[in-house]
């Protein structure tokens, strides 16, 4: 059987279309009936928006695919009205915590639309500042070996592996140490890069390595060679802007969401009432993650 698989918030967004007991009248925009119950280009659209790479992978067919999808669902829907699953503890639940997300999201989108737009130096700086992503872009050849050697052990091999200056040495000092190792080339250009590994590899020599520590071991990245593919201001004027853009929303979030924090009173109660601490991200499993 044939599963289309939609985001909890477009689900619910057509769940509470067709659980309403007042239904909206059609307004010539109804792109299919399931049964008695109509299914709008608008809920089509709302999809489409949400999952944009869908338009970008199908094209044209983008639409009908997401129909098809919502078909489903709405048939789905109304067998589960007719066992009165609606009322259901967990159904009841996950609609509770759907609608809450609609309305943060709704909040924060609005927050983030504040924001002002970059303009033309902020743009001029963005691009003079980061000469790695774009007069000195390059792509990257690079061999990523994830060894696995104790907590007590990395500081040493961190040394070991700074101290050489090919690839072939790098191999050479994994090879004889015996210790479990895996190993692949990638190439990669600049913006694929983390930022912040994207500087030191530039500032690399090719032959030379970074290593990062992780739970099991360390992951050494090796430069093999680069390539050299600059893109002028005009180029990336466009990509550029959308950077800051984006920047700027989520900065305008935090702030605000912040702001919330501080004016609301929060109790931690039951098992996270001992003591919560802000959640830390894992260590990298890769040079490129």
């Amino acid at each position: 059987m044939r599963v289309f698989k939609l985001g909890v918030l477009s689900l619910l967004m057509v769940l509470l279309v067709a659980c309403g007991p007042d239904k909206a009248p059609a307004d010539g925009q109804v792109v299919a009936l399931v049964n008695e119950d109509e299914i709008s280009v608008h809920q089509v659209q709302a999809v489409l928006q949400r999952q944009p790479a869908l338009s970008g992978q199908l094209g044209q067919a983008a639409g009908e695919k997401v129909l098809q999808g919502l078909i489903e669902q709405e048939l789905a829907a109304q067998a589960a009205r007719a066992q009165k699953l609606e009322s259901s503890p967990k159904v009841l639940q996950a609609m509770a915590l759907a609608k809450r997300e609609i309305l943060a999201r709704e909040y924060q989108d609005r927050l983030a639309d504040k924001a002002a737009p970059p303009d033309a130096g902020d743009i001029d700086r963005y691009y003079d500042e980061h000469p790695e992503l774009f007069k000195e872009r390059r792509q990257y050849t690079i061999q990523e070996m994830a060894v696995k050697v104790s907590p007590a052990e990395a500081p040493a091999w961190r040394d070991r592996v700074k101290a050489t200056a090919s690839l072939a040495e790098v191999n050479e000092v994994v090879r004889a140490s015996g210790l479990p190792a895996t190993s692949r080339e990638m190439v990669e250009w600049a913006e694929n890069l983390p930022l912040a590994l994207l500087k030191q590899f530039a500032s690399l020599e090719p032959g030379h390595s970074l290593v990062l520590e992780r739970p099991d071991g360390l992951v050494i990245g090796t430069l093999v060679r680069t390539e050299l593919g600059s893109i002028n201001r005009r180029d990336a004027a466009q990509a550029i802007q959308a950077v800051l853009t984006n920047q700027r929303r989520r900065e305008v979030v935090a702030k605000g969401m912040e702001a919330l924090r501080q004016g609301a009173k929060i109790q931690l109660m039951g098992q996270f009432a001992a003591g919560a601490s802000a959640p830390t991200g894992a260590s990298s499993a890769s040079v490129t993650q």
